[in-house]
């Protein structure tokens, strides 16, 4: 990875110590040794507290700082086991909004991409709107036509984006560590872990072609849903900088009122919503982990089309089977279980007090059962699971806390579509039928035996390993006292060698000693070569 050059990060390090210090927080920069001088002297004049506000501080810090931190700090919004709750709740207002690209650098982009010009005789396109349908800090989305007619949607990698967000990552990594060093108090949080999770996900989203993949897996995952569609990936248009799929024509999720004027059926959507979400999590486990209602359309027929891949989730059979156990004893305000399923799955501690896990559980959970059934939010019950997790020494599941974000996601639009409707009262049925299947008695035994089996073969395999393992040693024994003897006839033969030529150098007087020489140097190579 290019590092900014030690200038530009200096110049960047003192930007951040002095919005720190300008927002409140010129304590902070004079801890983590941000240019101490100039902290020093700004802390003079704000103050040594945090101020009361700090959850709205951080935001705008986070906000000023550019569209690298204000992604860091919405990925931040979703660890309320790291951050204070009202700091959480505060950095989920943070918007990726972003002024679009001037037309001209993104038909470069496009023409450096393709190699030939991006409309008109020989061009890319027949048609290319150079206005952009929308606009976030790492790509924006244009409206085209290919030369067949086809309409298809053209999402563009802003240029030197990755740059940008290498140097801005370098900078995160730095802070992370400063952080780390300077604030021990803190190690729980394990700020540079935290970075690279980052780091991990938004250098994912810079490359549209795995975008693509993403696309095409849920397409291919989601066939036989029915009224779910994703829009076809065009691959002879698509690259690293750009991606082409065929156009979404609909309306967005959450505009209730044109829905109904279209005379869709808004309990029939929230129906398929709640199928939508069952079958990418439980069915295939592999969950569209970047919904917003900007990302899902109703088409005209009423099927759900979602939109940008660019970040996913994956959860294995075990972490799905912990889900289901989980959300249906929380369904059943069954609080002992949900606190067993904790200790089976292994996400809490063997030796943990069940007991004292769940009055744990009872405490977050009994205020929101407590509502109405259309108020109940199983998204929010999550959240705050999340929060208890330092108590009982849970460690963070990078996978649960994506999922709970779009459980957030589902519920609210399906509260916006039926507001008297409970998004998960409508999915406990299927959660129950997958557990059913796959935890029930009879998935049990066929687990057992399947286990079972797959321990005689290792133990069959036993034998053959144990033989390998000895052959290996006496290789290896032999191989040293070989070693050992060939070193000593090698000895031996130079001596040999040696007493010759000193013999024929005595009783030859006359022999040239170049050729002694050479004679001795063929001896040692062929021996050298002879060892080899």
């Amino acid at each position: 990875m290019r590092l900014p050059n030690r200038l530009n990060r200096n110049i960047r390090l003192l930007v951040i110590g002095h919005i720190l210090a300008t927002h409140g927080m010129a304590a902070l920069a004079v801890r983590l040794r941000l240019f101490r001088p100039y902290a020093w002297m700004m802390r003079l004049f704000t103050g040594d507290e945090l101020p009361r506000d700090l959850g709205v501080q951080i935001r705008q810090v986070l906000e000023r700082l550019g569209p690298t931190f204000i992604k860091f700090g919405q990925m931040l919004s979703t660890r309320v086991d790291l951050l204070p709750m009202d700091v959480a709740l505060e950095l989920k207002k943070l918007q990726d909004d972003v002024p679009p690209e001037k037309a001209e650098i993104i038909e470069a982009v496009l023409m450096r991409a393709y190699k030939k010009p991006l409309t008109g005789e020989g061009g890319q396109f027949s048609e290319f709107d150079p206005e952009p349908v929308a606009a976030a800090s790492i790509a924006q989305v244009h409206f085209a036509r290919l030369h067949n007619g086809e309409h298809v949607a053209v999402k563009v990698r802003r240029p030197r984006i990755k740059k940008t967000i290498e140097a801005d990552l370098s900078i995160l990594r730095l802070l992370a560590n400063l952080f780390d060093r300077y604030f021990p108090e803190y190690e729980r949080l394990k700020a540079p872990r935290v970075v690279e999770e980052f780091a991990t996900t938004i250098m994912g989203e810079l490359n549209l072609r795995s975008e693509a993949a993403h696309a095409s897996r849920f397409a291919e995952n989601l066939s036989e849903v029915d009224g779910v569609g994703v829009p076809k990936v065009l691959w002879d248009y698509t690259s690293m900088e750009v991606l082409v799929t065929e156009r979404v024509y609909g309306i967005e999720i959450d505009e209730r009122e044109k829905l109904a004027a279209a005379n869709h059926d808004l309990m029939h959507l929230c129906e398929r919503t709640a199928t939508l979400f069952f079958h990418m999590v439980f069915v295939d486990g592999y969950f569209h982990a970047d919904l917003h209602p900007g990302n899902i359309f109703v088409a005209g027929n009423g099927d759900i089309l979602l939109v940008d891949f660019g970040i996913v989730g994956r959860l294995d059979m075990r972490s799905r089977c912990y889900i289901a156990d989980m959300l249906l004893a929380f369904l059943k305000q069954d609080y002992r279980r949900a606190a067993e399923v904790h200790v089976e799955a292994g996400y809490v501690p063997a030796d943990t007090n069940v007991s004292a896990f769940e009055d744990a559980m009872r405490e977050i959970a009994e205020p929101i059962f407590n509502r109405p059934l259309k108020d109940i939010s199983l998204a929010e019950l999550l959240f705050y699971l999340f929060a208890v997790t330092e108590r009982f020494k849970m460690e963070t599941q990078p996978e649960l806390l994506l999922l709970q974000k779009t459980m957030v996601v589902i519920e609210g639009v399906a509260r916006e579509l039926e507001p008297e409707v409970n998004v998960w009262a409508l999915a406990k049925p299927l959660v129950g039928k997958w557990v059913t299947e796959h935890l029930g008695p009879k998935a049990r035994i066929e687990q057992a035996a399947m286990d079972m089996k797959a321990g005689f073969e290792e133990w069959l395999q036993l034998p053959a390993e144990i033989k390998k393992i000895v052959a290996e040693r006496h290789e290896q024994r032999v191989a040293r006292e070989l070693e050992s003897s060939s070193w000593l006839q090698f000895i031996g033969v130079l001596l040999v060698a040696g007493g010759l030529l000193a013999g024929i150098g005595f009783s030859e007087p006359a022999l040239n000693l170049q050729w002694a020489g050479s004679i001795s140097a063929i001896v040692i190579g062929a021996l050298l070569l002879a060892r080899r």
